[in-house]
């Protein structure tokens, strides 16, 4: 699970003043459930309604493996809002190396 992955390498993202937030397209007390039972060290939000997962274009209604969820992605925006780098996984256990957004981070000094 990605953000597992995500928890486990925190210091680095901290290293780099980068803020994790979790977004789940699901009911609030389904997402509250799970991000208690995970433990991790950052916020995790529902979006029940799934208006931000539509927002970031991410929403797939059905498909093979999945339907009314997102698609896996990640979106690093800078303090500015400015969208710096994204990624959009092609089927749900596909997610990127973090490594990637790092190097973003550090070319574009996006730090808090």
């Amino acid at each position: 699970m990605y953000l597992a992955r995500l928890a486990c390498e925190l210091d680095e993202w901290k290293r780099r003043c980068v803020a994790i937030v979790g977004v789940y397209g699901q009911r609030l007390e389904a997402v509250e459930a799970f991000a208690e039972r995970q433990g991790f060290p950052f916020p995790v939000v529902a979006d029940s309604d799934r208006r931000v997962i539509r927002a970031y274009g991410v929403y797939v209604r059905i498909n093979l493996e999945s339907w009314n969820m997102a698609r896996p992605s990640v979106v690093l925006v800078d303090p500015e809002g400015v969208v710096r780098q994204v990624f959009v996984g092609r089927h749900q256990r596909e997610w990127p190396v973090s490594e990637s957004f790092w190097a973003v981070v550090d070319r574009h000094g996006v730090d808090g």
